[in-house]
């Protein structure tokens, strides 16, 4: 469920609408809904059927506020499988942009994980801060470390994981956090992270992961792995096609999500590698 929006409203067309606790009544073009239970049908005065129901954090994330591109489920999906992230993990975001991952990397470490999500843009984190603070993953009035600014929320989450922390700062330059389990890097000169990514990372069971656009820009991060002895690693591109299902029979439907971005992921080398070179 999404602490902001505890109901989720939909039409017999499919449309979707999030909805805030205390809202009983509703109005669409189909008529106006008396929203009394959580969990069943309901009728508009109109005639019209609506479904009542709790809503996921994909349904939220369709919906959210955007400043820039966002990573789509099917990336965000594949980077917490095969980067294995789990509760209690510390993650290390670079390039937050609007929080679209880090609302599923948060829900992935749960209460006893954190999340410290860096970006050098302060219009993307301030967009950030407010889609994370609708969902729980920080508390009202929490500040973004290194932004002088105070914020006077209207919004308050009584049971959040409240597992975010928002920086202003570029971890090209340093990296504050120790003994990290994961590092995910969207943005677009990730090799310039790696030697920082190296020094902070566990050295038992510590991931890296890389998102980029271009090929030419992963080869680039893919060498300074190998070079700074990373290991596993291993590139990927996913591609999303819909199945379309009717009594006529069954096809790929004609349009797709092609390329989005190349995924790497990688394990750091563990106490000794280096010595060993020697």
């Amino acid at each position: 469920m999404i602490a902001m929006y505890p109901k989720l409203l939909v039409d017999e067309r499919g449309k979707k609408y999030l909805l805030k606790k205390d809202v009983e009544k509703f109005g669409t073009d189909l008529g106006v809904v008396e929203l009394k239970e959580v969990g069943k049908v309901h009728y508009s005065h109109k005639g019209h059927k609506f479904y009542l129901v709790e809503p996921t954090l994909y349904d939220f994330l369709k919906r959210m506020k955007r400043n820039v591109t966002t990573l789509l489920p099917k990336d965000i999906g594949f980077i917490l499988a095969r980067a294995a992230i789990k509760e209690g993990e510390t993650v290390v975001e670079a390039g937050v942009g609007s929080g679209a991952l880090t609302l599923y990397l948060s829900n992935a470490v749960g209460r006893s994980g954190r999340v410290i999500g860096y970006d050098i843009r302060s219009e993307s984190l301030r967009v950030a801060r407010r889609n994370l603070l609708m969902v729980g993953a920080i508390k009202k009035g929490s500040k973004i470390i290194g932004l002088d600014e105070e914020f006077d929320d209207d919004i308050e989450v009584e049971d959040g994981l409240f597992n975010v922390t928002l920086k202003l700062g570029d971890v090209r330059e340093k990296i504050d956090e120790k003994d990290v389990d994961v590092i995910v890097l969207d943005m677009p000169d990730p090799w310039n992270v790696v030697e920082n990514a190296k020094k902070v990372l566990n050295k038992k069971r510590g991931r890296i992961v890389g998102y980029l656009p271009y090929i030419e820009q992963t080869k680039k991060f893919v060498e300074k792995l190998k070079e700074e002895g990373f290991w596993d690693i291993e590139t990927y591109e996913l591609l999303e096609r819909v199945i379309e299902i009717s009594d006529k029979g069954v096809r790929p439907s004609t349009r797709m999500i092609g390329h989005t971005g190349y995924i790497t992921v990688a394990r750091v080398p563990p106490e000794g590698e280096d010595d060993s070179k020697d």
